[in-house]
């Protein structure tokens, strides 16, 4: 595959086009992790107002997640065939919505119905504007611009952390909800690059939008990306890095109260404080993966290798340290390095994806990591802080990491091959499909 010579918006011609794309849906993925993260600083507000454990507590989150991976792979069925922008408004205009009505009931099954609502709508973000950025900065600079997006992680993280821990549960899902559903009206207004849409098969004289030939068409787009090698190596890599990081998300404040005496306000302070690391760590990884992509073909993928294998000792001092000045460093430097794969990721992901399933390929592999990764994390980690401490459950992600660099050190041996074989150097014309936003 060849790559242009900058990023630039090559499909639409106007850098200063593609540059508001990027800020209004790294601001749409903002919001979309802070409305998921919203809930991790008020487990003392749901423990009273609802008289729930840290299983229940760990299951809230798993709630959110599995719709939200369920969901992930409907909307990437939609997005390579409709226009993507209506595909991202309806998704946060219902999160925000749902997100609000969350606050209006008494009971935990009301708030666990709301959360599996946002959930299910945040899940049109990231495989949808992964792909309309995959698309305007195509080159060899991708990851960098994609890290861009991906900040949105980290930052929206801060902030549904922090609106959570200033104003309490409920007042904190409806401040989230708000901007949400605003931002959802704000992406119609983009000017998305045009491109070939995917032609649904039609067969059996059944009618174009049946639902039989809708479910034929998303498992045969599913079978065509499952057959990629390395692609399924990508999908192990990252499932099991979103059970580690999930978990490590999902407890970690409460394993800093706990087991290290700190204050709430003080676990608070580390974590923003790590999350910078974070920040940083994804713009490092996506610039380190773009300068190796040009010196080996599998360049993006090391990076994520070199980032989780260093993530592990890092985790492993970060559990045994005591509170103090080292255990804030080390803090900065796990955050740091587990953030490295996020760019990289997405990136490689379009590199494999043939152009007519790019969303399909995101929503795929984003899929498999919710769903078997992050969503069972938080709950798994409950269970085993129950019975045991949550000492012992955050050595389980903290071994993960290494299988996660393991797996994907095995999907760089054919990464050249299919790279190339979904993406030849011969432009996609598109003529046999009509094009969508």
């Amino acid at each position: 595959m060849k790559n242009s010579a900058a990023a630039q918006p090559r499909a639409s011609g106007d850098a200063s086009r593609g540059t508001s794309i990027l800020v209004v849906l790294a601001l749409t993925n903002l919001f979309s992790y802070a409305s998921r993260n919203a809930l991790f600083a008020v487990y003392g507000d749901l423990k009273t107002q609802y008289g729930i454990d840290d299983a229940d507590i760990g299951l809230l989150t798993t709630v959110f997640m599995l719709p939200h991976a369920a969901a992930t792979l409907g909307f990437g069925f939609a997005g390579d065939r409709f226009d993507r922008r209506r595909v991202i408004a309806f998704g946060m205009i219902v999160a925000g919505v749902t997100g609000a009505l969350g606050a209006l009931g008494s009971s935990y099954g009301w708030l666990s119905t709301s959360r599996a609502l946002v959930g299910f709508g945040t899940a049109a973000v990231v495989p949808v504007a992964n792909s309309i950025l995959g698309q305007i900065f195509d080159g060899p600079y991708k990851a960098s611009r994609l890290a861009v997006f991906n900040l949105g992680l980290f930052v929206g993280g801060v902030i549904g952390f922090g609106v959570g821990a200033a104003v309490g549960f409920p007042i904190v899902v409806i401040a989230l909800a708000l901007p949400s559903a605003a931002l959802g009206v704000a992406v119609m207004t983009l000017a998305v690059p045009v491109r070939a849409s995917v032609p649904i098969a039609i067969a059996d004289g059944a009618a174009p939008n049946s639902l039989r030939v809708m479910v034929r068409s998303f498992f045969g787009d599913a079978r065509e990306l499952l057959l990629i090698r390395t692609l399924r190596w990508v999908m192990v890599s990252t499932t099991v890095m979103a059970f580690a990081a999930g978990g490590f998300g999902a407890w970690l404040q409460e394993f800093l109260v706990r087991e290290k005496g700190m204050s709430k306000e003080a676990a608070t302070s580390l974590l923003a404080l790590a999350l910078v690391g974070g920040l940083s760590g994804i713009l490092a990884g996506a610039r380190l993966s773009d300068r190796l992509s040009t010196r080996r073909p599998a360049g993006r993928m090391w990076t994520i290798v070199i980032g989780m294998t260093l993530t592990a000792p890092c985790a492993v001092l970060a559990i045994v340290l005591p509170d103090g000045p080292a255990l804030y460093v080390i803090g900065v430097a796990t955050l740091f390095f587990i953030s490295w794969y996020h760019a990289p990721m997405a990136a490689t992901v379009d590199d494999l994806a043939p152009p007519r399933l790019a969303v399909s390929a995101q929503a795929l592999v984003i899929f498999t990591m919710h769903m078997i990764g992050t969503a069972p994390s938080s709950w798994v980690l409950g269970l085993i802080s129950r019975e045991w401490s949550i000492e012992t459950a955050l050595w389980v992600p903290t071994g993960a990491l290494l299988v996660a660099a393991a797996a994907m050190a095995m999907a760089t041996s054919s990464y050249a091959t299919d790279r190339d074989r979904a993406r030849p150097s011969a432009p996609i014309d598109g003529t046999a499909a009509a094009p969508s936003l």
